[in-house]
């Protein structure tokens, strides 16, 4: 072979390989928007689930209380709030009280002052009204708040002998991601 000889080698430039970067890129979009979606939807039913778990919880705890025992967390914990600082309206108004109640709790939680003022006072209280202690929950409970509500329901001028159960449970942006409610009888 002669001197002259060229070798040609065969390769891709930089710009061809960005336009290969760039296309790929753009046909895979598609699919990371439905993986995001799909991984927000799962922790979504996640903490759902978790909600839901809570208010089956609450409804089967109260099922055990004698009838007469059987009232709203506002009845029977609103002293949590009592001469608090920024809770003062949780004390006095139902309604506030449904804002900020909880008796949800993970241990984690207790490194913030308020959330360890309130288990402290909750934790007091709780066992007068369910007969057992408050019980701490893992961690992925931490955003979540339950409270529940108790109606009596009259038909007539006798005493009531139903009671209506609302179990409530909000997320960390106060959106209420499960809500069980249920009759209870007197029965004799």
């Amino acid at each position: 072979m002669g001197k002259n000889t060229k070798h040609f080698c065969k390769a891709f430039t930089l710009v061809e390989i960005l336009i290969v970067i760039v296309l790929a890129g753009m046909v895979a979009m598609p699919f990371t928007n439905m993986f995001i979606f799909g991984v927000r939807g799962s922790n979504d039913n996640a903490e759902q689930v978790l909600g839901f778990n809570l208010a089956r919880e609450k409804i089967e705890e109260i099922k055990g209380l004698p009838f007469e025992q059987i009232k709203s967390d506002y009845e029977n914990f609103r002293d949590v709030f009592q001469d608090r600082y920024k809770y003062d309206e949780a004390y006095f108004n139902e309604e506030s009280f449904e804002k900020y109640f909880s008796d949800v709790f993970t241990e984690s939680m207790l490194v913030d002052s308020e959330y360890k003022t309130s288990h402290t006072r909750l934790k007091l209280l709780y066992p007068k009204v369910f007969l057992k202690t408050l019980p701490f929950y893992p961690p992925e409970y931490s955003k979540l708040r339950r409270v529940t509500k108790v109606e009596q329901i009259s038909e007539s001028a006798m005493p009531s002998k139903l009671k209506k159960i609302t179990v409530m449970v909000f997320d960390e942006q106060n959106k209420k991601i499960a809500n069980l409610v249920t009759i209870i009888g007197l029965h004799k």
